[in-house]
C-alpha cells in the first residue's frame, strides 16, 4: 500500500499525459504495418477476413468485399486476419482466396510488406521533418571535445581532462559526438582504450565504464552542450518564475551552465535556497530568482532541461537523402545492439519495453510535435526491422519458411511448422516478459 501511495501521482499523471501519446505511437506504427499486409493481400486476391483497428471484442464496423472492417476495444494498434493462413487439419486443398492457394512469391510479398510499410513510414516521416525543419542536438555534429567531467567518475580515474579531444574509442576512430556516443552507451562495465588529443599530443588511456540501472555505459564525461528548457511542469517554481520552453539557461549564481548534468546537480544541492538564473530568450537576456523546493531530499524547480538545438531544413531531394542517412544510422545501431546482446556485452535491461515506450511517448509529446514524430519514425523503423527476424510467429519467420520451401522445392509439413511456431512463440514470450520485468524495475523500484 505504501508503494502504491508513493507512485499514485505517477499513475494519475500517466493516464492524463502519457496514455494518449502511447496509444497514438503504437496505433500509427502497427496500423501502417498491418495496412502493408492488407494492401498486398487484396492485390493478389487473397481474402482478408478482418481488418481491425484495435484488439479484443468488436465495438462497431462494417463488412465489404468479404472483409470485416472493425473497431475493437483495446486501442493498441490493430491486425489483419487472412483466410487460409494454416493448412486444413483434414488435409483438404486450399480454397479460393486462401493465402496458401497463392504461389510462394506472392505469400513472400504479403508477409514482408508489413515491415516494408514500417520502413516507408520511418523514411516518409523523417523526410517531411527535414523539409519543414527538424531540431537536432547542436553538439552531435561537433568534434568530441570533453566539456565536463564528473568527480570520481571513470573518466576522472582514467586521467581524462576537460578540453581533451577523443580521437578513438575501443580502437574505432571517431570525429563527432554522434559517432562516439553509441559506442560509449553500448559498452557498460567494459574497459576500452581511448586515444586523446591534448594540446597537440596524442595520449592513450584505458577507461572502465560504469553501468547505469538501464545497463548502458556511463563514462562520466560530457560534451559542452549548453542548456535549454524542454518542458515546464505546471505549478512548480520554474513556471511561477516565468520560464518557457526554448529558454536557454546561461548561468546560475554566475556559474555557466554548460550541460544539463551541471544544472541538475546545482539545483538538487540548493533546496530552499534562492538561485539567480540568467536566461536568454529571443536574443534578450533576462534575470530571475527561483527557489528550488525539496523533493525526496533534493531540490527541484520543475522543468526538464535539454541540450541546445539547431534546426535543419532541406529541399525535397536533400531531405530524402538526409532521411535515408538517419534511418540507416538508426538501423545500424539496432543491429549493433543485438550483436552486443548475443556477445553478452549487453543485457536485456538495456532494451525498452512497453512501459518505457509509454513514458518516452509522453515525454516526447510534451516536448513538441517534432520530437513526437521522430519517436514514431524510430519505433516504426525498429518494428519493421525486428519483425523481419527469422523467428516464428514474426513475419520474418514466415518469410524464412517460404525461402526454405523454395530452396527444397516442396512444402514443409504442417506439424513441423506448428512446432516451429510454438517454439518461436515461447521464445518471444520469454523475451518480452523479461523486458517488461526490467521495465517495471527501472520505472518503479530504483
Amino acid at each position: 500500500m505504501t508503494w502504491l501511495l508513493q507512485h499514485a501521482h505517477w499513475l494519475v499523471d500517466g493516464l492524463r499525459s502519457y496514455a494518449v501519446p502511447f496509444v497514438i505511437v503504437l496505433g500509427v506504427v502497427v496500423l501502417f504495418h498491418e495496412f502493408g499486409h492488407y494492401v498486398v493481400a487484396k492485390l493478389f486476391g487473397i481474402t482478408v477476413e478482418v481488418f481491425s483497428i484495435g484488439f479484443g471484442p468488436r465495438i462497431a464496423g462494417f463488412k465489404r468485399g468479404g472483409t470485416d472492417y472493425r473497431l475493437s476495444w483495446v486501442p493498441l494498434g490493430g491486425y489483419v486476419k487472412l483466410k487460409g493462413e494454416m493448412p486444413d487439419e483434414g488435409g483438404a486443398p486450399p480454397g479460393r482466396g486462401d493465402l496458401l492457394s497463392r504461389p510462394r512469391w506472392q505469400r513472400f510479398l504479403v508477409f514482408v510488406m508489413g515491415a516494408v510499410f514500417n520502413l516507408i513510414t520511418a523514411f516518409g516521416v523523417l523526410t517531411g521533418l527535414f523539409m519543414t525543419g527538424m531540431e537536432i542536438d547542436a553538439y552531435e555534429s561537433q568534434p568530441p571535445v570533453v566539456g565536463e567531467i564528473d568527480p570520481n567518475s571513470p573518466a576522472e580515474q582514467a586521467g581524462i581532462q576537460v578540453g581533451d579531444r577523443i580521437l578513438s574509442f575501443g580502437g574505432q576512430a571517431v570525429s563527432t559526438w554522434r559517432e562516439l556516443l553509441p559506442l560509449v552507451l553500448l559498452s557498460p562495465a567494459q574497459t576500452k582504450e581511448v586515444a586523446l588529443d591534448r594540446g597537440g599530443k596524442t595520449i592513450t588511456t584505458r577507461l572502465t565504464l560504469e553501468a547505469s540501472r538501464n545497463d548502458i555505459g556511463v563514462p562520466g564525461f560530457y560534451p559542452e552542450t549548453g542548456v535549454m528548457v524542454a518542458v515546464v511542469q505546471p505549478g512548480w517554481p520554474a513556471e511561477k518564475a516565468g520560464l518557457k520552453r526554448g529558454d536557454r539557461i546561461v548561468s546560475i549564481d554566475g556559474v555557466a551552465m554548460t550541460t544539463p548534468t551541471r544544472l541538475v546537480r546545482t539545483v538538487q544541492a540548493a533546496a530552499g535556497k534562492p538561485l539567480a538564473f540568467t536566461i536568454e530568450r529571443d536574443g534578450k537576456t533576462l534575470e530571475t530568482t527561483i527557489v528550488p523546493v525539496e523533493s525526496d531530499g533534493r531540490g527541484r524547480v520543475g522543468f526538464q532541461p535539454d541540450y541546445l538545438k539547431v534546426v535543419r531544413s532541406y529541399p525535397l531531394v536533400e531531405a530524402m537523402t538526409e532521411s535515408a542517412r538517419e534511418n540507416l544510422k538508426s538501423a545500424g545501431l539496432i543491429f549493433l545492439t543485438f550483436k552486443k546482446l548475443l556477445r553478452h556485452e549487453l543485457s536485456l535491461r538495456a532494451f525498452s519495453g512497453p512501459i518505457e515506450i509509454y513514458r518516452i511517448s509522453g515525454q516526447a509529446m510534451q516536448e513538441g510535435l517534432t520530437p513526437f514524430l521522430q519517436l514514431i519514425a524510430l519505433v516504426s523503423l525498429q518494428l519493421g526491422i525486428i519483425n523481419l527476424f527469422p523467428i516464428p510467429p514474426l513475419d520474418g519467420g514466415h518469410v524464412f519458411t517460404i525461402l526454405i520451401e523454395g530452396a527444397i522445392r516442396r512444402e514443409l509439413s504442417a506439424q513441423l511448422k506448428e512446432r516451429a511456431m510454438q517454439a518461436g512463440l515461447i521464445l518471444l514470450l520469454v523475451f518480452m516478459g523479461t523486458i517488461i520485468y526490467f521495465d517495471i524495475t527501472k520505472s518503479f523500484f530504483h
